[in-house]
């Protein structure tokens, strides 16, 4: 009789667990017996263990445990109280290069002897500043010894007294140090005692992250994570389906990819579809935590960077400008707070309530009592009432803000619809299609779906296209593509579907990955149930940093961009140094988080990459691999910064041959790239200037043609112009020859504007480029020692 992989590792977990729980006293325990049947050709094989049920250990367990659930409620409560909380993203600039080489090895020496003397240890980031453990050493007598009561259950092997350790260990709950190395052995210890699907996932997280004194072993990870997937567990399953759709730690495999994507993708639809008429609100935005700082290298640093830093003061300033302008009767300020407070942000919890007020303060001044639409009313305004019409008709039906009333739904739905709301005409399409208050009518149906997806309605678009399918197929696919395209999780859900189908019936390795994509899409938006984000981001805003890295982690090995991007940034600075025991360690994650989220066109992530290969962080030092990373970056991202590093590079020679034109052109490129660089970028031309002279004095080769002061480049255009303004005009043309000389002249003065503007030299006179760099000549010297 052979056994399928799943029937042998729920085989494996049984046997396992009864050979623990069989090590024990049974004499002195009311026990109770689980029969487990193993299915195969028609056999069944049956297998019993004995689990413990102690009735007085149970009541012990759940009274402490009552205890520190109430005691951790009230320590976040307190922290996330707190007025004034430092980020835990600071943007710390290396100050190191400002010492000159001599002295640096004694400026170390006495800053670690004054740590040592004031008690600062070193954090992860290597910069002697010492974090300090939110709650930690500060809980109470009833606590401690709650505590204690855990590990004296945990000892006896109460399963749940030792999952609650375990989480108390890696997380560092209810006032505890994180201790990730226990952690460890008590996720182990409750895998091989019942096969806990949790604790096999932890247990496969280690493995694969090399967490504290753990060997990191790609094939223990694969292991242990299919394990906890073949119980169905979605953490689980996401980062198998990440890992065989990547390659990371497993080989390349569409096949199962898909697989486990759709897995996790049925149970988030089948979560989404639980909900309220429509489905559930999606889950809240995902914040990056370089947001806080203006990207991953500060404001302004990039095309992707932001042109100042978030931050929750500018939002309260702008929040109240809308308030005030609500209450003075702007009903447009008042249908932006109804956005705002339906679906959230960042610094602004949801709240149906608030929602419903602003929108009773529109429809109290755009409509009569009688819910007829007011005369007069500008096109603005008309717009504006059609909104808040389908916004109360929706929430009316859902329950939203108050009871559910489809009676009043239906109403206020009508009006929308008749005003072309597209959302107003989906919902009351959905309204007839399941009778909801009208006679079931599925043409009618139809004809508001179709309304609501010519108007480009995601929702009216899925619906016509399900409405359609069996008659007018091709029309159906496309609005199922076209709400995808727009990010609609039920569109994806579909359109892998069919790819799926497409792949079963031949379409081969091209409909595999197109499904492989639209699932991936639907696990990672419509993860209501498994996403460890919201504990991540929740951690990171009462300042917990190791609980917050550990999080962004899970989330970085289920193949979350926002988790690689956030895990790599906590990882290069201090306050986790309870996870690893050397720098580096943080250095060799934060290097595989960075080129994970560069594989996913993370913003500045692949000159992160640079970085460390550059300095050689996380890998041995490769000034050629830093060059490539750098030189895609520019190609894929226009970074200015790493024009700016591959111009340093092709200036000194390190890692590509040296080139002064590339450095000059690079530089170029990074002066046109990165506004908040350019004085950078100046100096840095001024320097490449003094080497080029210097080199061409000295005789050695700084290749063909002059580098500053060479002619501005001629486009063929121009030259074609060119010879016709030079060719000879007829005697009786003679005028019409000059209007058109002078409007080729305008275009060559629009050419040549415009061709300063895309970084190409200008045409600036040798006395004007003679004077600038004559004027940074007294400040370049200081900057011609190599970096």
């Amino acid at each position: 009789m052979r056994f399928s992989f799943r029937d042998w590792g729920l085989l494996l977990a049984i046997i396992a667990g009864g050979a623990a729980a069989g090590e024990t006293d049974s004499a002195s325990h009311a026990t109770s017996i689980v029969t487990a049947e193993v299915n195969e050709g028609g056999q069944h094989i049956e297998i019993s263990r004995v689990i413990e049920t102690d009735s007085s250990r149970r009541a012990e367990y759940e009274a402490a445990f009552s205890v520190l659930q109430k005691y951790e409620a009230r320590l976040h409560s307190r922290l996330m109280s707190q007025a004034e909380r430092r980020s835990i993203l600071k943007l710390r600039r290396n100050v190191w290069k400002l010492v000159p080489s001599a002295v640096r090895t004694y400026v170390r020496k006495a800053s670690a002897a004054v740590g040592g003397m004031l008690g600062l240890g070193r954090g992860s980031g290597g910069d002697g500043v010492a974090y300090q453990r939110p709650g930690v050493g500060q809980q109470s007598r009833e606590v401690r010894q709650s505590i204690d009561t855990l590990y004296a259950l945990a000892r006896a092997g109460i399963e749940d007294a030792v999952f609650a350790v375990a989480e108390m260990e890696m997380y560092g709950k209810y006032g505890s140090a994180v201790d990730v190395d226990s952690a460890f052995r008590h996720y182990l210890q409750l895998s091989e005692l019942s096969g806990n699907a949790t604790a096999q996932y932890m247990v496969g997280f280690f493995y694969a992250t090399g967490l504290g004194s753990v060997e990191q072993r790609n094939g223990h990870s694969l292991l242990y994570t299919s394990l906890a997937a073949l119980q169905g567990y979605a953490p689980a399953e996401a980062t198998l389906a990440f890992r065989y759709a990547s390659g990371v730690g497993a080989a390349m495999s569409c096949g199962e990819a898909l697989v486990h994507y759709q897995a996790v993708a049925r149970l988030g639809m089948r979560h989404y579809l639980s909900g309220p008429p429509l489905g559930r609100h999606m889950p809240g935005y995902r914040a990056r935590l370089s947001d806080d700082r203006g990207g991953v290298y500060g404001v302004r640093t990039g095309p992707y960077s932001l042109h100042k830093s978030v931050d929750r003061a500018a939002f309260d300033e702008l929040l109240e400008y809308h308030q005030y302008n609500a209450r003075a009767g702007n009903v447009k300020a008042c249908l932006t707070l109804v956005d705002l407070y339906y679906h959230g942000h960042r610094f602004a919890a949801q709240d149906f309530g608030m929602a419903r007020r602003y929108l009773a303060d529109i429809v109290g001044r755009l409509f009569t009592r009688q819910g007829e639409l007011r005369k007069g009313l500008a096109q603005a305004e008309a717009s504006t009432a059609a909104q808040a019409a389908g916004m109360l008709g929706i929430m009316s039906w859902r329950g939203e803000g108050l009871a559910a009333d489809p009676a009043a739904a239906l109403r206020w739905l009508s009006v929308g619809a008749s005003m072309g709301h597209a959302s107003s005409l989906n919902a009351l399409g959905l309204m007839y299609q399941s009778g909801e208050q009208v006679p079931r009518d599925a043409e009618r149906a139809t004809e508001l779906f179709k309304q609501a997806a010519e108007k480009q309605h995601q929702g009216g678009q899925v619906n016509y296209a399900l409405a359609v399918m069996d008659r007018k197929r091709d029309v159906a696919m496309a609005n199922l593509r076209a709400a995808a395209e727009n990010g609609h999780i039920l569109a994806h859900y579909y359109v892998a579907g069919f790819h799926a189908t497409a792949m079963a019936g031949g379409g081969g390795e091209a409909s595999c990955r197109m499904a492989v994509a639209s699932y991936r899409f639907v696990a990672e938006k419509a993860d209501w149930l498994h996403s460890p984000i919201p504990e991540a981001a929740a951690a990171a805003a009462r300042g917990d940093v190791e609980a917050a890295t550990l999080r962004y982690m899970q989330a970085a090995e289920m193949g979350y961009d926002v988790g690689q991007l956030n895990a790599a940034l906590l990882l290069e600075r201090p306050g986790a140094a309870a996870l690893f025991p050397a720098a580096a360690d943080y250095e060799r994650q934060a290097l595989a988080y960075w080129t994970r989220a560069a594989n996913q066109n993370v913003a500045d992530a692949r000159t992160k990459q640079g970085d460390a290969y550059y300095y050689g962080r996380g890998a041995p030092r490769s000034y050629e691999r830093a060059a490539a990373a750098y030189a895609l970056a520019a190609r894929t991202e226009a970074s200015g910064l790493a024009m700016w590093s591959l111009g340093w590079m092709f200036e000194h020679g390190i890692g590509v041959a040296q080139d002064f034109h590339l450095a000059k052109r690079y530089y170029d490129q990074s002066l046109d790239a990165n506004d908040a660089g350019r004085l950078a970028a100046h100096v840095s031309l001024a320097r490449l200037c003094l080497r080029y002279l210097w080199a061409w004095a000295s005789g050695r080769d700084v290749g063909e043609g002059p580098l500053f002061f060479a002619p501005r480049p001629v486009s063929r255009d121009e030259e074609e112009r060119a010879a016709a303004a030079n060719a000879r005009p007829a005697a009786n043309d003679l005028d019409h020859h000059w209007e058109q000389a002078a409007a080729e002249e305008d275009d060559d003065d629009d050419a040549n504007d415009d061709s300063t503007k895309d970084g190409v030299q200008g045409g600036g006179s040798l006395s004007e480029s003679l004077f600038f760099i004559v004027l940074l000549l007294g400040a370049a010297w200081m900057f011609l020692p190599l970096r």
